[in-house]
């Protein structure tokens, strides 16, 4: 069988709208997506290709994703030792692809990611485009509004290349962001125009003149000036800004802030870094630890995955990878441990091995602690407290 004949069908893309998104966009295109009868999510998609633009948001689903995509990992054994071979083999593009595309699929609700291999016989992955994949029903389409095409959990010519991750009904975190990301940037707009017409100082000409070459003249006259707004006015009329409340925009700061303080605890749970006001050592601590509660999910999340369905199905695909496990390494507090270390060397025998390993550091055999009577002796020197060469 060929290249081809294992792929999916081409798809026909369509051209996708880029016009402002309202809160009834989304919650029309969320009663489409939850249709029982004929879920479709090309609208929310469509929405979501929107709001993944907010610099926030981007930043925010960026800092999980790299959390677990720029951990190290090891690739272990059926004796559950480290084989650096295997890993060379493992660590390559479309691995980390499966890993990036996988985390994904927490935002998006799915991913179906589809495995090829070239005449050279390295793998490579590609996202299958979402917009075609109907993961209720396990359909992919070739045009999006097509309701017949490829059952992709049935078909044996392409079942066996394809990893699908996800929840089948499950609209992703970005779906709980979509308002928070629609309403900031209402304040983002309203805040700019406070800002032009507050910002900068009316200018007014009062005239009583009527001649028309005159009025032209003396408009020419402002635009040349500056950018600010100006008005020419009979010079008994008048010109009054009514303002809601006495600020200075402070009400569309707090209302931007209030939603990028939303979105990164959907993303991350807790608010974090340079997103915090008013915050202190004892609430960063917090949060970062949340944050890292969330990473280790996230790990385990990547780790069952690649063990339970990329394993096998490229082991099957003529990758021998048959009883090696994926496993992350997960991050250890270097100085705690070896404080514990240090304590229970005087209770107990440490494998130098893992000495070694842990902490880098080369070691020989354990010698006897020095003898108490002979301190300025030659074998006080050969049998000193240290544990290491």
């Amino acid at each position: 069988m060929g290249e081809r004949e294992n792929k999916l069908p081409n798809f026909i893309a369509a051209v996708q709208s880029r016009s402002r998104k309202t809160i009834a966009n989304w919650r029309s295109a969320l009663q489409q997506a939850e249709n029982v009868e004929n879920p479709r999510r090309n609208a929310l998609l469509t929405i979501y290709k929107e709001i993944v633009d907010d610099a926030h948001l981007s930043s925010a689903i960026q800092k999980r994703v790299l959390a677990v995509t720029g951990a190290p990992f090891y690739i272990n054994d059926k004796s559950s030792n480290n084989d650096a071979e295997k890993l060379k083999e493992i660590k390559k593009i479309w691995f980390h692809d499966v890993v990036k595309y996988s985390m994904d699929s927490i935002f998006y609700g799915h991913s179906l990611i589809q495995l090829s291999v070239n005449d050279l016989r390295i793998f490579e992955s590609e996202l299958v485009n979402r917009r075609h994949v109907r993961p209720e029903t396990g359909l992919f389409v070739i045009k999006e509004n097509d309701d017949k095409g490829v059952l992709y959990r049935e078909d044996p010519a392409v079942t066996p290349w394809l990893i699908e991750v996800g929840q089948k009904e499950n609209l992703g975190l970005l779906n709980k962001c979509v308002p928070h990301v629609l309403i900031k940037r209402f304040a983002q707009s309203a805040w700019s125009e406070y800002c032009e017409i507050f910002g900068m100082p009316l200018r007014v000409v009062k005239t009583n003149t009527k001649d028309t070459q005159s009025l032209n003249r003396l408009e020419s006259t402002l635009i040349d000036m500056a950018t600010a707004a100006y008005a020419i006015i009979d010079d008994n009329e008048s010109i009054e800004f009514i303002e809601g409340m006495a600020s200075k925009g402070e009400v569309y700061e707090r209302l931007m802030m209030f939603c990028n303080s939303e979105i990164s605890k959907l993303i991350n749970g807790a608010v974090i870094g340079e997103a915090t006001q008013g915050g202190s050592r004892s609430k960063e601590e917090v949060g970062a630890d949340i944050a890292s509660m969330i990473t280790v999910a996230d790990m385990q999340f990547i780790e069952s995955l690649v063990n339970d369905q990329l394993f096998p199905t490229i082991n099957s695909l003529g990758f021998p990878i048959e009883g090696y496990v994926f496993e992350f390494e997960q991050a250890k507090d270097i100085a705690a441990l070896w404080k514990m270390t240090n304590e229970a060397l005087a209770h107990y025998e440490i494998d130098g091995e893992w000495i070694k390993e842990t902490f880098g550091i080369p070691v020989g055999q354990r010698v006897s602690p020095a003898s108490p009577s002979a301190p300025n002796s030659t074998a006080t020197a050969e049998s000193s407290n240290d544990f290491f060469d």
